[in-house]
């Protein structure tokens, strides 16, 4: 086996052949893996960071790849440089693509990283599905070489429609109906319509403009955390919007007052699973529950369609907990090379960050000092 570094972008450009069949018979077959969704990360959000692609061949055959990028971080106020994989934070799904022998494959792209780990200070791989197996190689490997890491774990839920198709429509229309019952029981008399578009029934921009009208009045515009309406990634996901629905992996549901766009769900299909990306609630229809009604009508519509699951994707927030009690488990490893400096910042992660946490006075005020600082 051996390993070519990809380094240049022009270079990657030519590799979508190999990348799309490698990753269509690799375990973390993936929207979020995808050539396309990987690329747009690449032009939006990673032009000036050191790229770091590597890919593994057993004789002429591609039998992995690491897509990974080097990037300037700060902890605790430190620099860092850290080296993850491209879409961190953007993604709610990534990995090593695989098709071959996996241990001999991670063995061999962590040695070569081990070997410029002079270009990094800490590597930091998140949201690796245990039942892929790459992420148990990833902790035997580091426990093996004695590298200084920690691993953590985190639940993301999700609803397996082919268990059951039936159930999950009679389940859920109670739900909605009792809602809705709800809202009439108050005296309030609304035109509310229920509307999903997917595969081929999208109209990119139209689902941009509803989807940014949506988060105009909502949390996310008060937070200033809203996908549509933030600027560093509202082009980013209007160029996902036009290659996605190109390839039919848009689903986008919307729930509309008088033809007003007031709630909307952003989800990718992908394989037939709808990967629940960004959910979003006009505000000033608190008594409505807007975002609440349409994910139960959301669910229940795709226990109707051609839909193996509905994914919640990356987050253990409580309403989703509500909804299923069905989860997998995600690792998250973060790696340090060991010299005196990623030492210290190994001993702020593993025992300061823990210690503040314990403490939720000293914690939120480092968060708010956190936020103040970027």
């Amino acid at each position: 086996m051996r390993i070519v570094e990809i380094s240049d972008y022009s270079k990657f450009s030519g590799c979508k052949g190999e990348w799309e069949d490698i990753i269509s018979r690799s375990k973390v077959n993936n929207v979020f893996l995808t050539y396309d969704w990987i690329d747009s990360c690449l032009k939006h959000f990673y032009a000036d960071k050191r790229l770091l692609i590597l890919n593994v061949f057993d004789g002429d055959k591609l039998v992995g790849i690491a897509p990974m990028v080097i990037k300037k971080d700060k902890y605790f106020g430190l620099p860092l440089k850290t080296l993850c994989f491209i879409g961190t934070s953007i993604s709610d799904r990534m990995d090593f693509i695989i098709d071959g022998d996996r241990e001999k494959v991670i063995s061999l792209m962590f040695s070569y990283l081990m070997s410029i780990r002079k270009e990094w200070d800490i590597i930091d791989l998140q949201e690796l599905a245990v039942y892929t197996g790459n992420a148990d190689l990833i902790i035997r490997h580091i426990k093996n070489s004695k590298i200084m890491n920690i691993a953590s774990e985190a639940r993301d839920y999700f609803i397996n429609l082919d268990a059951g198709k039936e159930a999950v429509f009679q389940e859920f229309s109670k739900k909605l109906d009792r809602r809705l019952k709800k809202i009439k029981n108050k005296g309030i008399d609304l035109n509310l319509e229920f509307k999903r578009r997917l595969g081929g029934d999208i109209d990119a921009e139209r689902v941009f403009s509803e989807a940014e009208a949506v988060e105009g009045h909502s949390w996310k515009e008060e937070r200033q955390s809203g996908i549509f309406s933030k600027k560093d990634t509202r082009d980013f996901h209007r160029e996902i919007l036009s290659r996605f629905s190109k390839n039919r992996w848009i689903d986008f549901s919307v729930l509309t007052l008088d033809k007003k766009p007031i709630a909307y769900i952003y989800n990718y299909l992908y394989g037939g699973r709808s990967y629940n990306y960004s959910v979003a609630f006009d505000n000033n229809y608190p008594l409505i529950s807007a975002g609440t009604m349409l994910m139960l009508w959301a669910i229940k519509d795709s226990s109707l369609r051609n839909i193996s699951e509905f994914d919640f994707a990356r987050g253990e927030d409580s309403w989703k907990r509500r909804l299923t009690e069905s989860y997998r488990i995600h690792n998250r490893v973060r790696i340090f090379k060991g010299s005196p400096y990623s030492r210290c910042l190994y001993l702020l992660q593993s025992k300061v960050m823990p210690y503040l946490k314990g403490k939720k006075i000293l914690y939120n005020a480092w968060m708010r000092l956190k936020d103040a600082v970027r």
